[in-house]
């Protein structure tokens, strides 16, 4: 009988145990993502010869989803394993969980720097890091935007040879580095279009 109880009470202990690991999975994922990827990339991925590295913010919102994910599959698995065979349940539970590892993976070498060699890009579906030197670059895109009236600075899009486009959003770091990337512009002899006369407006 002690046996049972035992075994009835350790049930118990892990359920308490998934329940707070759920819960403080919802509420962390508000804010965990921006510490873990800035500090992953900040270790790992940047230095200094960029003259400037950006997390686009999809990376943050993928490693949110990916913890809401977990989150989600484990507030089914409380609710079914009263329902269903608990082993079978549990090794269905621990597959979905793993399933997740590649959306953290991939939002944390979400990024993309400009350099002395040209623009790097690492899109949120991909591992491997694209580089376009600025040999490659045929166009400057300067993006204006009416927000409310005023028209300023909204995006530089840079547009290959291959006709691929890399859109970065204007920014401060962007804004400080405009004297280099100008430099570029006129060494490579890069065409510089805008539509200030037609900006987007929202």
């Amino acid at each position: 009988m002690n046996l049972f109880r035992k075994k009835d009470e350790s049930s118990e202990e892990t359920q308490v145990k998934i329940v707070a690991y759920t819960i403080i999975l919802y509420i962390s994922s508000l804010f965990v993502p921006f510490v873990v990827v800035a500090t992953y990339q900040s270790m790992f991925l940047m230095s200094r010869s960029q003259w400037f590295f950006t997390t686009p913010f999809t990376s943050y919102i993928g490693f949110m989803i990916g913890m809401l994910y977990i989150a989600v599959v484990l507030t089914v698995y409380l609710i079914l394993r009263q329902k269903t065979e608990a082993k079978k349940l549990k090794w269905i539970t621990v597959v979905l969980v793993l399933l997740s590892i590649p959306v953290f993976v991939f939002s944390l070498v979400n990024y993309y720097y400009l350099d002395e060699k040209g623009i790097h890009y690492n899109s949120l579906t991909s591992i491997k890091e694209e580089h376009f030197g600025w040999e490659d670059v045929t166009t400057l895109h300067q993006v204006y935007r009416n927000h409310q009236g005023t028209t300023g600075y909204y995006q530089v899009k840079f547009e290959m040879k291959d006709g691929r486009m890399i859109t970065i959003p204007y920014d401060d770091k962007l804004r400080e580095n405009s004297r280099r990337i100008e430099e570029k512009v006129n060494e490579y002899n890069i065409v510089v279009k805008d539509n200030y006369e037609n900006p987007v407006i929202d």
